[in-house]
């Protein structure tokens, strides 16, 4: 009688939950962990006199990557790339002025320019 009793008291709680998730998820049914990586990547780049290109824009304004990140997707969804390069430009020193910003937007191996500021 004890022993039913225990064995009813471990299965209780996976038997109020409706689902066998617990099962598969721990035990001989664990599943892997997979770590889905984003496809989906933002970058910017600036065109100087000289021909150069530089894609260390987080260094030249004094952003962290993380928020230049966060920020290009946001103002990319939000369909304002182009005001978001022209709020951006004002934060260059005077040194590292570039003559064009541009938006990237890399999908798997398709690189596709979303914005660039001053417009030609």
């Amino acid at each position: 009688m004890a022993g039913l009793l225990t064995l009813i008291g471990l299965l209780f709680p996976f038997i109020l939950q409706q689902t066998f998730y617990p099962f598969f998820r721990f035990g001989m049914f664990a599943e892997p962990v997979r770590r889905t990586i984003q496809s989906e990547q933002f970058f910017l780049a600036s065109l100087h006199e000289d021909g150069k290109y530089n894609l260390n824009i987080a260094e030249a304004t004094n952003i962290q990557k993380s928020n230049l990140d966060y920020l290009l997707r946001n103002y990319y969804y939000r369909k304002e790339a182009d005001r978001f390069l022209e709020k951006l430009s004002p934060l260059f020193p005077i040194s590292q002025l570039p003559d064009t910003l541009f938006m990237l937007r890399k999908l798997n191996s398709d690189t596709t320019v979303v914005a660039r500021y001053p417009k030609k």
